[in-house]
């Protein structure tokens, strides 16, 4: 379930070894700099972008695509150990001990519809902010960690990689969960490369990647439920509560942005005030949710519980 993940090999986990000896076990295509911080060089390992200093190596870039040729395949926990082993005699280091600095925890999801139209059904999340950059791609951001969903056949597409055979004309949502900052904090863990096959971790960290996605809020089905209409202040809901999730979220943030721009409140928990009251007529009680979140849920459900 690991997509990019990146170490961090300080000099004193080298056991008195320099940096620079690394350097041998790089592509042919080095580029090299002298600064006031002394000598540093970069190269790349398969995936990898590896950066040496006097300080330590850096590592950069896929492990999946270091271990298949692509991450639409899904590293096992199994599979996670052997990529790093890989990994390790390639560039002729122990890499067990290396410090992870940046986590995707993700997998590629086969969907009945195109993965665009089940973004309108995925709300508010506490604490990021909501962003759909593009018709195919919906971002949840904070300081620490992000969420992206996108659609994988046309990003492999843009970057000409072979959807495998089992795939093929397949609908494929990605869901990706990135820890980018403090990683040891948020996972609880003193987060190395072999951390990374431990039982126990590896099925926390499944566990973390379904309950982000159970907090995103899902909307409500777009309709008028006119039969419940008794009176035109109810008539006037029932319209108001249609144009709205029609428009959806961005709809809200883009409002409470404008109000906060102009001031409109003096008191600033009036805008969370406002934002939750016109979430809560977004989002759907369970029996209410789409086909769509229903199918989402259970596949998302699924894979975590069957994760190894």
């Amino acid at each position: 379930m690991f997509d990019t993940v990146n170490f961090w090999i300080g000099r004193v986990e080298l056991s008195g070894a320099s940096p620079f000896d690394t350097q041998r076990y790089l592509s042919p295509d080095i580029t090299e700099r002298q600064n006031k911080n002394g000598y540093s060089c970069t190269g790349n390992v398969g995936d990898y972008t590896v950066n040496i200093a006097e300080n330590g190596i850096s590592l950069k870039g896929s492990l999946a695509k270091n271990y298949f040729g692509d991450n639409l395949h899904t590293l096992t926990r199994r599979d996670t150990k052997q990529a790093i082993e890989e990994l390790s005699d390639r560039l002729h280091l122990d890499l067990g001990t290396a410090k992870v600095t940046r986590l995707d925890v993700s997998t590629v999801i086969p969907t009945k519809r195109p993965p665009a139209d089940y973004y309108s059904h995925l709300g508010n999340k506490p604490y990021f902010e909501r962003l759909q950059s593009t018709s195919d791609t919906l971002y949840y951001n904070n300081h620490q960690r992000q969420i992206i969903f996108y659609d994988k056949t046309k990003e492999a597409a843009t970057k000409d990689v072979q959807i495998p055979d089992i795939l093929q004309n397949s609908n494929l949502l990605r869901y990706e969960l990135r820890y980018t900052k403090r990683l040891n904090r948020q996972l609880n863990a003193v987060l190395t490369a072999a951390k990374l096959y431990d039982v126990d971790f590896y099925r926390s960290v499944i566990k973390s990647w379904h309950t982000e996605f159970k907090t995103i809020q899902k909307l409500k089905n777009q309709s008028f439920m006119i039969d419940n209409i008794k009176t035109t202040g109810e008539a006037e809901k029932a319209l108001f509560t249609a144009l709205l999730q029609e428009k959806g979220q961005s709809v809200i943030d883009e409002f409470l942005a404008e109000l906060k721009a102009k001031n409109v409140f003096k008191d600033p928990p009036r805008y969370s005030e406002l934002k939750k009251k016109l979430n809560t007529i977004l989002q759907a009680p369970k029996g209410e949710q789409s086909d769509l979140m229903q199918e989402l849920e259970t596949a998302i459900f699924d894979i975590a519980r069957y994760a190894r």
